[in-house]
């Protein structure tokens, strides 16, 4: 198990257009959001507070999606039909990939935190970080999944469309780009039942002084567990299609 996790660590340090794609792009967003206009309507200070949480939430989403759906490059180069002729288990596979997804999650989220503090002066307690982080990095789980799920069902000519079409989706609708009061009634209350919404609306109760409520954290276990149930779904096929081939 260790061993192959290793491996994908290694991988994943060997893909510099991921960690540009899920660091550098959410935070030259926060930096233009908190430094040229708020977004949130609110002053600068708070604008960069709840910026921080939206970016560092988007960038760990993206980096679970992107490094999950390159999945579909093993299927395609035969990687998963060569770790089956080998003593790793596939529940150790799914498990390997899953810690090398969150591993890389995690940085985006120190690093835009990071940034908050150093460049827009952002200033929390040692509690609600102590919170913050954890919470966006482990809360976001239910896209690792979500991201394995598409990287066992879709196709190499549908996987990358299909990707962003979830991420920026979910992403948008769901209150990371522009808060949902400002969206209209009828998109609002398709964006509180997203998952993207409740996972980022933990943490910013969290920034802002409060707690996670009980409707954010049903509505994301209610996710993780539907996540959870299409990555197995998609791991069974996938691997029937190999044991055919």
């Amino acid at each position: 198990m260790l061993p192959y996790v290793r491996l994908e660590l290694r991988r994943l340090m060997r893909t510099p257009g991921l960690l540009i794609f899920t660091v550098a792009m959410p935070l030259v967003s926060y930096l233009v959001f908190t430094n040229i206009s708020t977004v949130t309507g609110q002053d600068k200070a708070t604008a960069a507070t709840y910026t921080m949480v939206s970016m560092a939430g988007y960038g760990a989403i993206g980096a679970l999606l992107n490094y999950a759906a390159g999945l579909v490059i093993d299927r395609s180069i035969g990687w998963l039909r060569q770790l089956r002729l080998t003593p790793v288990p596939p529940v150790a596979v799914v498990f390997g990939k899953g810690l090398a997804a969150m591993a890389a999650a995690l940085l985006p989220v120190v690093l835009l935190c990071a940034a908050a503090v150093l460049i827009n002066g952002v200033r929390l307690g040692a509690g609600q970080w102590l919170a913050l982080v954890p919470l966006l990095w482990l809360g976001a789980l239910p896209f690792a999944l979500l991201g394995l799920s598409l990287g066992y069902l879709a196709t190499s000519q549908t996987a990358q469309p299909l990707n962003m079409l979830v991420y920026l989706g979910m992403s948008i609708v769901g209150g990371l780009w522009l808060p949902l009061d400002i969206m209209p009634g009828w998109l609002a209350a398709i964006g509180r039942v997203l998952p993207t919404h409740a996972y980022a609306d933990m943490s910013w109760r969290v920034a802002f002084g409060g707690a996670p409520s009980v409707a954010d954290v049903v509505t994301l276990a209610v996710w993780l567990v539907a996540f959870a149930a299409l990555a197995v779904y998609g791991f069974r096929r996938s691997v029937r299609r190999i044991a055919v081939l």
